[in-house]
């Protein structure tokens, strides 16, 4: 630790003598980064982009819950249950399926039917088998 320690002093005594001084220098440094840019600046740049996207979610989320009504909820409940009984159904007429041919037979996006798989496979009414996908 106090090696550490030395180590900053050394540095900061270096560069003005406080930490803003520090940072500053940081920042000013012009180093080789994948853009050839300043390695600093570009990592701040994405922290700030994720930080934006986080709270831009964060917004989408709390509008979204002002819709979040417990009538609401049971009525998702209900149509939840019944498209996963329309997969089931299919699943046991073909004795498999494939999710995207499923997905075209409800009219639904392929990640809502891996949802309803995935909440099949919980309750224990299907198995599900992955397979490898090979480049062409």
């Amino acid at each position: 630790m106090e090696m550490g320690m030395g180590m900053m002093k050394k540095m900061m005594g270096q560069g003005g003598g406080s930490p803003m001084a520090m940072m500053q220098k940081m920042m000013n440094q012009h180093g080789e980064g994948a853009e050839g840019g300043n390695p600093m600046q570009q990592m701040m740049g994405s922290c700030m982009a994720m930080c934006s996207e986080m709270l831009e979610t964060m917004q989408r989320t709390t509008a979204l819950a002002a819709y979040a009504q417990p009538e609401l909820h049971q009525l998702f409940e209900e149509w939840l249950a019944a498209r996963e009984d329309e997969v089931l159904h299919r699943i046991e007429q073909a004795g498999s399926q494939d999710p995207d041919a499923l997905a075209g037979m409800l009219s639904l996006s392929s990640a809502s039917v891996t949802v309803l798989l995935a909440r099949l496979q919980n309750q224990g009414k299907i198995h599900l088998k992955a397979e490898s996908v090979r480049a062409s």
